[in-house]
């Protein structure tokens, strides 16, 4: 007669098999081997830390950047204004960042905006106070300390207004820890220029390093910023990447962690 093995009990699925069967207390002895488990603390990641500034070199004064990488600079001048968010929508869209020279006496109705334009990503600077011809230094000394109260940033470019320069004005936007940055793309739509002429001197004339000049500022500016999405279009199919002035020209970024908001 054959005899009988002892029943064996086996670790792991065999185990719990067994437990299921028989429905009886002994089954509580009966453990199998577990990784161990390891408990990490979850909570929110830190934000981001926030731009609070930059840091210009010279040379002082500048129309273009570097032609060795397929990279433009595509600005904005005199917002903000109630055009300042369509920009901002578009430039979204497409994932890019564009620079603002912002007229100081906009800021505080628009003190929002200039917010925004910086936790989007974008750049902002100074283009006088109220866009004179050749504004002085208390023009340009008021336009700055606005931009630092409203958004804690301290602009590092200047644009003269008019496109008016003179060696007196780099010198005092220079005082100012600013660089004076003209253009090299008119689109000419403070003159006046159709949307076709806007657009397609963006895109015929746009060569690596190019700063392209727009507006957003006091005036009718509708139609030409409606071609703001063709024209980002069209550079991303010329494999050119739009970018700050800043990081156009390599200027270093200031930052400073950024404010936990308050629990409630």
């Amino acid at each position: 007669m054959r005899r009988l093995a002892h029943p064996r009990v086996v670790a792991g699925a065999s185990a719990v098999l067994l437990c299921a069967a028989s429905q009886v207390l002994a089954c509580a002895d009966v453990r199998t081997a577990a990784a161990p488990t390891v408990t990490t603390r979850t909570g929110p990641a830190p934000p981001p830390p926030r731009p609070v500034g930059c840091l210009p070199r010279p040379p002082r004064y500048r129309e273009h950047g570097p032609t060795r990488r397929r990279v433009v600079a595509l600005t904005f001048d005199g917002g903000p204004t109630g055009y300042t968010p369509r920009v901002l929508a578009a430039l979204h869209h497409y994932g890019v960042h564009a620079t603002f020279f912002l007229v100081g006496r906009f800021i505080p109705a628009h003190a929002w905006l200039v917010r925004r334009e910086l936790r989007d990503g974008n750049e902002v600077a100074n283009h006088s106070y109220s866009h004179p011809h050749l504004p002085s230094f208390t023009q340009l000394a008021r336009t700055s300390a606005l931009i630092r109260r409203v958004s804690g940033f301290r602009p590092c470019l200047f644009r003269a207004p008019y496109g008016e320069t003179s060696a007196r004005l780099i010198a005092n936007a220079w005082r100012l820890r600013m660089a004076t940055i003209q253009w090299s793309v008119d689109t000419l739509d403070s003159l006046g220029a159709g949307p076709r002429t806007v657009y397609r001197r963006v895109t015929t004339l746009a060569r690596p390093g190019s700063i392209i000049l727009m507006h957003d500022g006091d005036g009718d500016y509708a139609a030409s910023l409606r071609m703001l999405p063709p024209i980002l279009s069209a550079l991303r199919r010329r494999h050119l990447r739009v970018v700050t002035v800043s990081r156009l020209l390599g200027f270093r970024t200031r930052t400073a962690p950024s404010r936990r908001p308050s629990p409630r």
